[in-house]
């Protein structure tokens, strides 16, 4: 009886923290999907590598000062400061950078397509450089979800953008490649460090990093109108702070290939934005291919890891007698 109670009680505390989860990453992938759109508003009148050293510039003093609080007696081992780092240039600056020149160059609809890609790179870097084991489920839901991408994409990808196009489109390819790099180098920090620790601290390199970028265009800052401040600060404070911590926590439980499956609801939510504030086209395929998305991130939470309840539940069972 002890032992079904103690494995009820497992089982219930996991459904939760993975329902806990799934919320989180369902409301960074709306709060970044509509990012590109606020993005495009802001770079009328704001370089790329000003606006992303603005962005983190600003987060990074907010999550320090929450940081203070919460984590006031925790501090950054020397071991792990070019991991943290890295992680910082990595996740923020290489990520970024590319993300904001990649939307200036292309529609704000193709840059949240395009950064779907990074599920199929996680699947393979998480095989490759971790040796896990990719479970048919996980693998099943991002081929589905990646369908479904496809159909998003429709006729909305137009290749007559001649070489701007492609450029962009490389960059934002980039950017999915640095997102993936940062999520599997960040799996030891996650283990280490609180995730308000970890993002405070990223953020905090990310900035840094950004700044001599930033300085490179300052022959193009100009007056910033209170609507383009407003995206800023949207940006910063949704996408850039609290997100980045709703990821890293939903990271932390469902784990890398999960988590970067729902980042494939981003088109859906990005053109379904850019639709309506920046009255670019949606096509029927485009609604079909997000009806699809959300099929593939169902398929792909299917099969909880219950390995890791029984685990739990037999290292209880050992300390109890």
């Amino acid at each position: 009886m002890v032992t079904k109670s103690l494995w009820d009680q497992e089982v219930k505390l996991m459904k939760n923290k993975r329902a806990k989860a799934n919320i989180l990453i369902l409301l960074t992938v709306f709060f970044w999907g509509i990012s590109a759109t606020n993005t495009k508003i802001v770079l009328e009148e704001v370089p790329p590598g000003t606006l992303a050293f603005i962005r983190f510039s600003l987060a990074s003093l907010l999550l320090w000062g929450i940081n203070r609080r919460v984590n006031p007696k925790m501090g950054l081992a020397k071991k792990d400061r070019k991991r943290m780092m890295f992680c910082g240039a990595a996740g923020i600056s290489l990520y970024f950078i590319l993300e904001t020149y990649g939307i200036s160059l292309i529609s704000a609809a193709n840059a949240t397509i395009l950064l779907a890609s990074i599920p199929i790179f996680t699947l393979l870097g998480e095989r490759v450089f971790l040796k896990r084991r990719i479970k048919k489920a996980e693998t099943l839901g991002a081929v589905v979800t990646l369908a479904g991408v496809g159909l998003v994409i429709g006729n909305s990808f137009n290749v007559s953008g001649g070489y701007r196009e492609l450029i962009g489109s490389m960059l934002l390819i980039g950017a999915a490649l640095s997102w993936v790099v940062f999520s599997l180098a960040n799996k030891t920090l996650e283990h280490k460090y609180s995730i308000l620790f970890n993002s405070t601290y990223q953020s905090i390199f990310g900035s840094l990093f950004l700044l001599p970028v930033a300085l490179m265009e300052y022959q193009s800052w100009g007056p910033i109108s209170m609507v383009s401040w407003g995206n800023i600060l949207y940006l910063t404070l949704f996408c850039s702070a609290l997100c980045t911590f709703m990821y890293l926590s939903a990271l932390k439980e469902l784990g890398a290939t999960i988590t970067n499956v729902y980042i494939n609801l981003m088109p859906f939510v990005g053109v379904l934005a850019a639709f309506m504030v920046l009255k670019e086209t949606l096509y029927p395929l485009q609604i079909l291919g997000g009806i699809i998305i959300v099929i593939g991130i169902s398929l792909a939470n299917l099969k909880p890891d219950w390995e890791k309840v029984r685990l739990r539940n037999k290292k209880a069972l050992t300390q109890k007698s």
